[in-house]
């Protein structure tokens, strides 16, 4: 039986929403019935808590005891990957999230195991990015005398954050996702990831059939 769930959409180009909305529709067919869908557009600059569209889907879960939240990806509950990781957490506290695009978090049958699994990779990145603050590069020594600052341009991407890309790619998060979620272009991506050559060009990590799943059912 095919549980209620509600979906939400944050769309940045014309057209975006017919496709999302149809890969939704699949994603869900064999386990929800989606009972709303609620919608921002190019709102990936303001935090998830001040979107209309999102505020409205909270208010309406919990209106409804609608337990269950199904997302296009996680690149698309913000542009700075801090705000997305917090608003994931604070979904997570109270509903399961669904990944329609790049769900690597499994157990899409077992809601609690689910939420476990999201919990441990907020943490897991939390952690990483505490230890990207406290290992910061040092200022370089060659400064301009004028206003004290470094000469030269900085660096991307600290050690914390490359290590937190790294662990995401293998993951599977594909790396017009990781763009978004670290605001960096496909060449740093791309130099980071030369030293990684099974991270990569398309991911092809090994998939495995989720237990249960339903003939004509695609998988993560």
């Amino acid at each position: 039986m095919k549980k209620d769930a509600v979906a939400y959409l944050n769309t940045r180009k014309k057209g975006d929403f017919a496709a999302q909305k149809s890969e939704v529709e699949d994603y869900c067919k064999y386990r929800f019935q989606i009972v709303e869908i609620f919608h921002d557009h190019r709102a990936n600059a303001t935090s998830p808590e001040k979107r209309k569209g999102f505020m409205e889907m909270l208010d309406y879960c919990a209106a409804n005891n609608c337990p269950d939240i199904v997302i296009y990806d996680l690149a698309g509950l913000a542009r700075d990957m801090d705000a997305g990781l917090a608003t994931l957490k604070i979904l997570n506290d109270k509903y399961t999230v669904y990944c329609v695009n790049n769900d690597f978090f499994g157990f899409r049958d077992d809601p609690e195991q689910r939420r476990e699994a999201t919990a441990n990779f907020v943490a897991y990145m939390e952690q990483y990015r505490e230890s990207a603050r406290k290992t910061a590069p040092p200022v370089s020594k060659k400064t301009k005398k004028e206003d004290g600052r470094p000469i030269g341009r900085p660096k991307a991407l600290n050690e914390g954050q490359v290590e937190a890309l790294l662990t995401i790619r293998q993951a599977g998060t594909s790396i017009s996702q990781i763009c978004r979620m670290f605001d960096v272009s496909r060449s740093t991506v791309s130099k980071i990831l030369a030293d990684y050559p099974e991270l990569k060009g398309e991911w092809k990590g090994a998939r495995q059939e989720p237990a249960g799943e339903m003939p004509g059912e695609q998988t993560e």
